[in-house]
């Protein structure tokens, strides 16, 4: 267990626990807590500081009003995987190279107000995914897109963040091929030559530049499945444009689809669950409706005189 310098128990209405990855982001993850711990020892609340690897030891989960995670979608994910199974809040403080989840939740990644919403924020039921035992916030991935996040390393995204990924996209373009791959929603079977398959419970990517999936929902209670079957440079170019625009839907290389109940199998088992390698032929992935409470920022208050000039 991680001896816990950063301990506050005065009298308080808020107690949270806080969760982060000593290896996500190295020097950047240390910083980012001590700016954190130095803004909550001002705040009227008591707190705990510990590693994600410990999270699973903890028999009091319940006993704080929210587990915050102070890091990226890679410390998220392993504190869902625990609050799954309990009835307590998420709170989240960027801190990642993508922060994709808390940027599909309109969660800022200044500190101040990130801290703002776990006092004040409201409580939004979000869904999650499960790929076997391992649940996911935000996509399964299979092929290109595992080639991109599966290769950028660590080095790299701890230098050079996000551009990491671009660099790798760039490469694995050049390396990509078609994959023979069987896919089941809802006991539908499709059977394709795919450049990638995506299983989407938050479809947002880059910095929330794009989506894969426009009409994906984190409330829905369906995960979004997008298919790539690029037989060309051109096209596979064109759908990558198209995507930027949101307009790729509509592509003859692009399957769309949504299901609560989806199987993968093929031969590659290069994979990745919410940024994390999976090295996986065969995936069962289902998702589970509002599973999840998260401290959301609370909705823009407009004053009354303003509500009038508007209605006038």
């Amino acid at each position: 267990m991680v001896t816990n310098k950063y301990m506050q128990i005065p009298n308080s209405y808020k107690r949270f626990l806080l969760v982060y990855n000593p290896v996500e982001g190295r020097k950047k993850a240390h910083k980012r807590l001590q700016q954190v711990v130095k803004r909550l020892l001002c705040r009227n609340c008591s707190f705990e500081v510990i590693e994600s690897k410990d999270l699973h030891e903890r028999t009091d989960i319940q006993s704080f009003d929210s587990v915050v995670a102070v890091g990226g979608d890679g410390t998220v994910l392993s504190i869902v995987s625990v609050l799954s199974k309990y009835d307590i809040k998420l709170g989240i403080i960027p801190n990642g190279t993508a922060n994709l989840f808390a940027s599909g939740l309109n969660i800022p990644r200044n500190i101040d107000k990130a801290i703002d919403i776990l006092f004040d924020g409201k409580m939004s039921m979000v869904d999650i995914g499960k790929a076997g035992e391992q649940y996911f916030a935000l996509r399964v991935g299979v092929g290109y897109d595992a080639d991109i996040v599966n290769g950028a390393g660590t080095f790299l995204k701890d230098r050079i963040g996000y551009l990491a990924y671009l660099i790798e996209g760039f490469k694995s373009y050049f390396r990509q091929s078609l994959k023979k791959i069987k896919i089941t929603i809802d006991g539908k079977t499709l059977e394709v030559d795919a450049n990638s398959v995506i299983v989407a419970n938050a479809g947002n990517m880059f910095r929330n530049l794009f989506t894969i999936a426009p009409q994906t929902s984190t409330i829905d209670g369906k995960l979004d499945v997008f298919i790539l079957t690029s037989k060309s440079v051109f096209d596979f170019l064109k759908v990558l444009y198209q995507i930027l625009s949101g307009r790729h839907t509509s592509n003859s290389s692009v399957i769309y689809d949504k299901g609560s109940n989806i199987k993968i199998e093929t031969k590659d088992i290069n994979t990745h669950i919410d940024g994390e390698p999976w090295l996986k032929n065969t995936l069962d992935i289902s998702v589970i409706p509002r599973a999840l409470k998260v401290l959301v920022p609370a909705p823009v208050r407009v004053p009354a005189y303003k509500k009038v000039l508007v209605e006038v």
